[in-house]
């Protein structure tokens, strides 16, 4: 199996540790989805999952469990490292397709032995920052 590497740019790296500060989603205004799509997988690696908590819409019919509900689940849940790298791995040379106003995908190749490509969705909230959909791979 080739070695999988995941690395933000130095702009990412810099909002990616400003949020990590105060989970402020103002540093996120201005980022692509793919940019926000790779500060949650970084936040899966670091074990931040109060910052992946953070990066989850808030947008209103959208929210399907609560912080204190994700404060409670295992890291023994929460997958490895080698996972989370496999699932997405190439997100960061994705292509984002909107789809309606305030929902898109982030559509990319994790394996090219994969019959299909995959999806990992995303809302925009009202703030119109882009977030990560829950359970945003399906």
């Amino acid at each position: 199996m080739d070695v999988i590497r995941f690395t933000l740019t130095p702009a990412e790296e810099v909002i990616y540790q400003k949020f990590l500060q105060d989970l402020d989603e103002q540093h996120l205004k201005g980022l692509n989805p793919v940019s926000i799509s790779k500060l949650y997988v970084q936040a899966q690696l670091d074990k931040r999952y109060n910052a992946v908590y953070a990066l989850y819409t808030d947008r209103e019919g959208y929210v399907q469990w609560t912080k204190e509900d994700d404060e409670r689940i295992p890291e023994s849940d929460r997958g490895t490292i080698i996972n989370t790298l496999t699932t997405y791995n190439n997100i960061d040379s994705g292509n984002f397709i909107p789809d309606g106003d305030h929902n898109g995908y982030i559509e990319y190749e994790a394996s090219q032995n994969a019959d299909a490509k995959s999806g990992f969705k995303m809302v925009k909230d009202e703030d119109g920052i882009w977030n990560v959909s829950f359970m945003p791979i399906q």
